[in-house]
């Protein structure tokens, strides 16, 4: 596992709690962990920025955890988009978080193998994350026959969410939390999950985690002011709505993104803008902006994507010579990930920020290949 070439730069939990004190222990209070992926991915702080912005605006967080919009929909997006990518660690923290909004264990077991637990509009929204998480993207469903414009956007925000997850926890080997696999595991593990290399050993198994509460629903508003405030720094300056957004990110990286201009959300928008503005940018790079944007030609030719291959050409993407670095991209482009001994041995001569930088950058593309998949396709089915 990649993991293993990071540990000695991992960033202790004690210091990212003094850091984003307030902000770790609200994703507790959502998922019940803090995840391990932090000290891996603040190796790199562009990546842990990336991650916590992504999360709360492509969720409509906290307003998904008070009952507005599709929460249970979005529960089992997460969770077919994780089973269909191949990324255990993924599958078993989206399970979990499927349930606390509110998805009964009928209706994850149905959405692995169909069945009268999931009404039609659930259906179609397993149909569109399992289309949407395939490598070559399928045809998705129209999920505006089933959902608001609103309701489907958030959806399919969170299979594009999942498409940076799914990449990043499955080519770093993240290992899984053991109190996360013991509330899903007698859930998820009859349908053929296992933890893989994210877990040597299964714990006992324990009771699924519970709904939210009132008690739990208020437990977090205590923390959101030091939340909204990061997440205001992080994006400060970044425009959210068409064609701003587009002329930002022209100047930023020299191409507009317009797969953003079908978006209708701002909060999405500005995140999407600035994961895009970050790890795009030159200044942060260990790897350099030349080298890090050939690899992503390597990633669009893996998933079969000429849209994102030109996208990449108009920010300078050009492919460069075979490397420690093109090896690990085209080992981390597949779903899943095809990491082994050799590509971790040949990747000793990276920088530790540097594989993470790369893997950020490669789950930022297939977060985007999977947004500008659903869209498209939409406009053929009108």
């Amino acid at each position: 596992m990649l993991t293993t070439l990071l540990q000695q730069d991992a960033v202790p939990f004690e210091t990212l709690h003094a850091r984003y004190g307030a902000l770790l222990v609200l994703v507790r209070k959502l998922i019940g962990v803090v995840p391990n992926c932090d000290p891996f991915l603040e190796i790199w702080p562009t990546a842990f920025r990336t991650y916590n912005v992504m999360v709360p605006n492509f969720l409509n967080l906290p307003f998904v955890v008070w009952g507005r919009g599709p929460r249970e929909a979005i529960g089992l997006a997460m969770y077919i988009a994780s089973r269909t990518a191949g990324c255990p660690y993924c599958s078993a923290h989206s399970c979990s978080f499927a349930l606390r909004r509110g998805a009964s264990p009928e209706q994850i077991a149905a959405s692995m193998n169909g069945g009268a637990a999931l009404s039609p509009a659930q259906q179609a929204v397993v149909r569109t994350a399992r289309a949407l998480a395939s490598v070559p993207v399928q045809a998705p469903d129209d999920l505006s026959q089933h959902y608001s414009l609103a309701d489907a956007e958030w959806i399919v925000l969170s299979i594009a969410m999942m498409g940076w997850l799914n990449k990043v926890m499955d080519a770093l080997g993240v290992p899984l939390e053991v109190s996360t696999v013991a509330e899903v595991n007698a859930i998820i593990a009859p349908s053929g999950w296992t933890p893989g290399r994210h877990l040597r050993e299964l714990p006992a198994d324990g009771p699924p985690p519970r709904v939210d509460t009132l008690r739990s629903k208020l437990g977090v508003v205590p923390l959101i002011p030091s939340a909204v405030a990061l997440d205001r720094r992080w994006m400060k300056g970044v425009p959210g709505t068409w064609p701003r957004v587009g002329e930002f990110l022209r100047t930023a990286t020299g191409h507009d993104f317009p797969v953003l201009s079908q978006l209708r959300h701002r909060r999405a928008i500005r995140a999407i803008a600035t994961m895009i503005r970050d790890n795009f940018d030159a200044a942060s790079s260990v790897l350099g902006r030349q080298a890090k944007l050939a690899t992503g030609l390597i990633f669009a030719d893996a998933v079969g994507s000429p849209g994102l291959a030109a996208a990449l050409r108009a920010t300078g993407a050009t492919p460069t010579p075979e490397s420690a670095l093109t090896a690990l991209a085209r080992a981390i482009s597949p779903s899943p990930a095809e990491v082994d001994a050799a590509v971790v041995e040949r990747s000793r001569a990276l920088p530790p920020a540097g594989i993470v930088e790369l893997v950020s950058f490669l789950a930022v593309l297939q977060m985007l290949h999977r947004l500008s998949a659903y869209f498209p396709m939409q406009q053929q089915l009108a």
